[in-house]
């Protein structure tokens, strides 16, 4: 798997060229039609705060429907994508782990936890979207496709509470254009919208808790909302939602300590935070025992400890005493150092490239050319309006938090999303509000810009899809098994000299004896053979494939 490549300046000039093609029109328009007046419509979209926010909510809900004959239900490719699914399926099975099969050796795989339990190692927010998704709607995806529409409405409603209710519905529709219909954060299983949801939640939430025309009973709804999108972000990217929430917490101790301590703070504010905060910790620490055995121990941290030799932080030598006995495993990493360039950390001009491009790819996946200079301009603005600073803060501590870890993926900034719209919308307010001819136009054209290029493959929307160049070898196995009664064992054996470590094949469920295909990996016949003979009910196959041919033949082992 690769995300399609992102030619910076190919993306610009066509950006660029979309973009001065609307702007001559919108000028046009507003020069020589008719001045600029709101429709009856959004004038009564915006008279209440609820209405913006369904509406924001409703239209990617609307939309992806639409795209269903088309595009379909996106189906899982990606190793991380199998972890979660396999934490939704542990849910659905009422469990939070399962117990470690018979000979787990031969089911090991990326980011799943053998041994003391059987279970992902992804912390479990995004497990429990898609379960949620498969209980209620016998589809995971579901679950990611409401919770990305949710998104959406959550960034409209954390913009309210900084600009205006018009700008903070733009705000909202340019997110719905940019990542809430056709990026892989909708289209996939490991976006990230959950933790992202967290984030607009927890800014748009902590900072209406201390405005003095609150009463108790919204301030005590605030605070419930404040934590429970802490947890959100706990549960979800606790790396970088930590780093998010420093500066909320210090926000929120600031303005306890400014407003005085009196019992109405403790009983609506104080109260609330800690008591679900407190809740969520035990919870958490519950379910680290019941998989890790240590409440203290992440099943992340576990999983790198077991299988993890190479460091995750800038600071970090690795474990280098870990040898990895299964040769997929030992070029997983060889790959992953190679991937992600970590030779290379070692020196100042290699660590000057390496967060360079990281920075790059993270711009055109969440501003992209056009929304930069407004995002620019909303900066700036925040000098004169402090309520600002707060965004900008958790932004700054995302961000470094992002830069000390060795690995990158676009999702992993993902809980600072809203301050990029609302920067961008800041900004365009900002420019709107000059009331001049030009600077209208400038908004017209990027507003319509967005929208445009959401749909052009050419353009910096589409660095939000990802492709692949492997042939998806579990769905042509299984076509191949659909019509054989009974249940199976597929036993893979991997040609190393061509294989991805990304085209995995060995991927289960949380139950194996419901499972029709289990997936198993091969350990030499003498192995194999105890395998047979632990699972008899099964007919056994093999797998041979060097990512390009599949060979299936019928292994019979048990004579």
């Amino acid at each position: 798997m690769t995300y399609q490549s992102v030619d910076g300046l190919r993306l610009i000039a066509v950006e660029s060229g979309i973009f001065v093609t609307l702007f001559i029109l919108g000028f046009l328009g507003i020069r020589f039609v008719r001045p600029f007046v709101q429709p009856r419509w959004l004038v009564w979209v915006l008279s209440t705060q609820l209405r913006p926010v369904v509406l924001v909510i409703a239209i990617p809900i609307m939309l992806r429907a639409l795209l269903l004959p088309f595009i379909g239900i996106p189906e899982p490719r990606v190793n991380d994508e199998f972890g979660h699914l396999l934490a939704a399926d542990t849910f659905c099975h009422f469990r939070l782990t399962n117990p470690t099969p018979a000979f787990w050796e031969h089911f090991e795989t990326f980011h799943v936890n053998m041994r003391p339990t059987y279970h992902s190692m992804y912390p479990v927010a995004q497990g429990l979207v898609l379960a949620f998704g498969q209980m209620l709607f016998h589809q995971p995806w579901v679950g990611v496709y409401l919770t990305t529409a949710l998104l959406s409405g959550a960034i409209c409603w954390a913009l309210q509470a900084f600009v205006p209710p018009v700008w903070a519905f733009i705000g909202g529709l340019l997110a719905v254009a940019r990542i809430a219909v056709l990026s892989y954060w909708m289209n996939s299983y490991w976006g990230g919208s959950v933790a992202a949801l967290g984030g607009a939640l927890a800014l748009g939430a902590v900072v209406r808790l201390f405005d003095r025309e609150r009463s108790c009973r919204h301030r005590t709804q605030l605070a419930c909302v404040f934590a429970v999108a802490l947890l959100i972000l706990a549960t979800s990217r606790p790396y970088e939602g930590l780093a998010f929430s420093i500066p909320l917490f210090g926000y929120f101790v600031y303005q306890m300590v400014r407003a005085g301590i009196s019992g109405a703070h403790l009983r609506t504010i104080l109260l609330p935070v800690v008591g679900i905060g407190a809740l969520g910790m035990v919870t958490m620490g519950f379910y680290n025992h019941q998989t890790t055995g240590n409440a203290l121990e992440l099943p992340y941290v576990l999983n790198h400890r077991s299988y993890w030799p190479l460091p995750f932080f800038l600071w970090e030598k690795g474990n280098t005493d870990l040898a990895l006995t299964d040769p997929v495993f030992v070029q997983f990493m060889r790959v992953t150092a190679e991937d992600y360039k970590l030779a290379k950390t070692k020196s100042a001009s290699g660590l000057v490239e390496i967060e360079t491009s990281r920075l790059l790819e993270n711009w055109f996946f969440y501003v992209g050319p056009v929304l930069t200079l407004p995002l620019f301009i909303g900066l700036l603005s925040s000098y004169f309006r402090p309520r600002l600073r707060i965004a900008i803060s958790v932004a700054v501590f995302t961000a470094a938090a992002c830069a000390l870890c060795l690995y990158n993926l676009l999702h992993y900034a993902a809980p600072a999303t809203v301050v990029v719209y609302l920067l961008a919308a800041e900004g365009l307010r900002y420019v709107w509000e000059q009331r001049e001819f030009g600077e209208q136009a400038f908004v017209i054209a990027v507003c319509a810009t967005i929208v445009v290029t959401s749909l052009t493959k050419q353009t910096a929307s589409s660095a939000m899809l990802y492709t692949f160049h492997l042939r998806d070898g579990r769905k042509i196995i299984m076509q191949q098994l659909q019509d054989k009664p009974g249940k199976h064992m597929v036993v893979v054996s991997y040609d190393l000299e061509h294989h991805h470590p990304a085209n995995e094949l060995v991927h289960n469920g949380a139950d194996f004896d419901s499972e029709r295909i289990v997936w198993a990996r091969s350990k030499g016949r003498v192995n194999d053979l105890d395998l047979c003979q632990a699972y008899p009910d099964r007919t056994f196959w093999s797998v041979t494939t060097d990512d390009a041919n599949f060979t299936l033949s019928f292994l019979d082992l048990c004579r």
